[in-house]
Order: structure tokens, then C-alpha cells, then sequence
């Protein structure tokens, strides 16, 4: 045991490309947290600044916060520049990438004699390419391509792992740790639901459904949109909360997506709330909430927290889902775009809930304390990083 002790890095450097809201950024500020308690020095490096969760990482006693970007071609370029001297300076024992590009940023490392270990994240499974612009298929090629020379590649889901070992990746480099929940922050609010229907002047007691997702067609709006429809029929005073940024690039998706949600007659019914920072007070005020993404999910965050709040969860099978929600024995989950299953799962909670609605809550809650606790998962990960 003292000899593992040793072995794990004393000084380790987060790279992402910032601290929006997001589950990778929040991964990292779960990390952070756990592995600086742990004993471990943590430092984060963003390319770009200002991200609303800076304020939660800068309150962290012991982590370090560094700024590395800058604008244009000019600024990619001493982007670079400033992280090979930030690990040269800093005599990281470690350096771990969050995404692929921060993954191949890292790889400068190389380029120094006494190198720290380079880690690569891998936060997604069964990509659809076709939703994204040449960049990023470009990047994930780059990705495969540059994997050799990285030391460690972490995959935060079962269904990555899998993918990427079947698609040639150096088998020796994979592993997998499940995402961490922070089940102090995401916890049961009893306040939460009238804080919710005084804010969005909603009438009390009807059912409220929530989707935490940015708007990107990988978390397929338009078929939660039609089984918000079809749950309608029979629960006419259903309400449902859309809660997530528009991804850049996706501005004529988000109207796309919001021309249906008029065409099928349900503005009266969905709230748009954009970018939120109380995704926990979010979450405990729902009935349910739900997952409808097509593809692209490796370990879907919100699914794992809103569960820790006591809410229950209906999610497609995409990435980890079915393992998180089946795992605790509560909600449901049903194929992917297909609107009517999404639906019915609905109706079917909300049944269940008149009855076991704190059964329920407890079950989900203590599947994600047993099953995804940060103090756990960050040593863990300080194990896979260790030399």
C-alpha cells in the first residue's frame, strides 16, 4: 500500500478547453475537489476564459486556476507555446486531457526531456459524424491516429471502452472510471418544487418533466418534443423544461428545433430556460426527467445527478444509460427516436410516483452514493495515473 502511495502523482495538471457548463467541466471540478483532498496538488489549464464554473474551481482552496488562450490564428499557436511551458515550469507528474482536443494539446509533452505521464479522457460513444462539422471529424481522426503515443487513455463509460478497443486504440493504454456525482450539491430539496413553479409561474402539482442537454442534434429535441406531444393525450397539463446553451455552430438547428415546438402547439407547455447554474434545484423539482440523446453519450451526467436528487430518470439506451438507471431499479429505458416509447415511459412513472414516490426517490438516490462516489472515483483515477 505505502508503495502505491508513492507512485501516485504528487502534481497533476487538468486540461480543458474551459469551464462552461457542461459534464466534462463539471468532472473536472469534482476532480479537482476530490484529488486536492486526497493530497494530491491539482492545477486546471483552459484555453478559453470565462466560463461561469471558473467561480466554483477558483473557490477550491488548493487549485490553481491557468488561463492559456488567446484570439486568432496567432493565439492557437501560442496556446501551445504557453502549455509546454506550464508543464515544463510546473513539473507535473501527470497531465490529463478532458475531450480531443485538449487530449491532443498534451502530447507536447513529449517534447520535454523529463516528461510527466500524458492521460487522454474519452467522454463520448458511437459518435454520429454526421452532426458535426469537418473540425471535429477531423480532430477524433487525429485522435486515433496520435493514441500510440499518449501513456493512458480513460474512458468515463463501459460503451467507449468497448468501441474504442474494437476500433484498434492500444489496447494496454484502456481503462475505465465512471463519472463521479456530486451528491452533496444534487441532493432531495423539498423546497425545490414550489421554488420552481413560483419562478416559472407554473400552476402547482402538475407534472413536470426535464431535459438537461444542450441544444445539439446528438440530444435529439425533436423526438422528446414529439413524445411531449403524445403525453398530452393524457396528461394535458404537463409541463416540460428544456434546460442547456446552444451549442456554437447550431443556431439554425435551435431554431429548427423551436419551429417545432410550434408546429406541434406545445408553447404553452415547454419552457426554454437556456444556460442554467442550479441544475440541482432544476432537477429536484421535476417528476422525471430524461435522456432522448441519439448518440454521442458516453457517461450522461444528467441522468446520474438527477437521480442522486431523487428524481427518476426515463433514458434511451445510448452510452452508459441503461447501466445507471437499471442499476438503481428505478425509472425506465426505452430505444432511441422513438418518441412513442419515450411516452409511454413517461405515463408509467407518473403512475408509479402517485404511490411510490419515495420508495422511488430513495432507491435512486442511494444507487448513485453506492455506485459513483467522488472520493472513490478520484482515487481511482490518481491510481491510473500513477507511474
Amino acid at each position: 500500500m505505502n508503495q502505491q502511495s508513492k507512485q501516485k502523482p504528487k502534481i497533476l495538471l487538468l486540461l480543458i478547453r474551459s469551464l462552461h457548463i457542461g459534464g466534462a467541466e463539471r468532472q473536472v471540478l469534482s476532480l479537482a475537489k476530490s484529488m486536492s483532498e486526497l493530497g494530491t496538488e491539482v492545477q486546471v489549464a483552459v484555453k478559453v476564459s470565462g466560463g461561469p464554473l471558473e467561480q466554483d474551481l477558483k473557490s477550491l482552496p488548493n487549485v490553481k486556476l491557468h488561463y492559456l488562450g488567446s484570439p486568432g490564428l496567432l493565439g492557437r499557436f501560442k496556446y501551445f507555446l504557453r502549455l509546454r511551458t506550464l508543464i515544463k515550469s510546473s513539473q507535473f507528474d501527470a497531465v490529463y486531457g478532458f475531450m480531443p482536443v485538449p487530449n491532443l494539446a498534451l502530447l507536447v509533452a513529449r517534447t520535454i526531456r523529463k516528461r510527466p505521464l500524458i492521460a487522454w479522457g474519452v467522454r463520448s460513444s458511437d459518435v454520429d459524424h454526421s452532426q458535426y462539422g469537418g473540425l471535429v471529424k477531423w480532430t477524433m481522426r487525429l485522435e486515433k491516429w496520435f493514441s500510440r503515443f499518449t501513456d493512458r487513455i480513460i474512458t468515463n463509460s463501459m460503451a467507449a471502452l468497448e468501441e474504442y478497443r474494437l476500433n484498434d486504440y492500444p489496447y494496454s493504454k484502456l481503462s475505465h472510471i465512471p463519472n463521479a456525482i456530486d451528491v452533496e450539491r444534487f441532493s432531495p430539496k423539498p423546497d425545490a418544487r414550489t421554488t420552481i413553479e413560483n419562478e416559472l409561474d407554473l400552476p402547482a402539482g402538475v407534472p413536470l418533466i426535464g431535459v438537461f442537454a444542450r441544444i445539439h442534434p446528438m440530444k435529439d429535441h425533436l423526438t422528446f418534443l414529439r413524445a411531449a406531444k403524445l403525453l398530452l393525450s393524457e396528461h394535458p397539463n404537463a409541463s416540460f423544461i428544456c434546460t442547456g446553451d446552444v451549442s456554437t455552430g447550431y443556431t439554425a438547428y435551435n431554431e429548427r428545433v423551436r419551429a417545432s415546438a410550434t408546429d406541434l402547439a406545445l408553447d404553452e407547455n415547454v419552457l426554454w430556460l437556456g444556460p442554467r447554474t442550479d441544475p440541482q434545484t432544476l432537477m429536484a423539482a421535476c417528476d422525471i426527467t430524461t435522456l432522448t440523446s441519439d448518440s454521442g453519450e458516453g457517461f450522461p451526467n444528467s441522468v446520474a445527478e438527477s437521480m442522486a436528487c431523487g428524481t427518476p430518470c426515463v433514458a434511451v439506451d445510448v452510452g452508459d444509460a441503461a447501466a445507471i438507471v437499471e442499476g438503481s431499479g428505478t425509472g425506465h429505458v426505452v430505444p432511441r427516436k422513438d418518441s412513442e416509447a419515450i411516452a409511454n415511459a413517461w405515463d408509467t412513472q407518473l403512475k408509479q410516483l402517485v404511490t411510490e414516490r419515495e420508495t422511488i426517490a430513495e432507491k435512486a438516490r442511494q444507487s448513485i452514493i453506492d455506485r459513483y462516489s467522488p472520493a472513490s472515483i478520484a482515487e481511482e483515477t490518481l491510481k491510473i495515473l500513477s507511474r
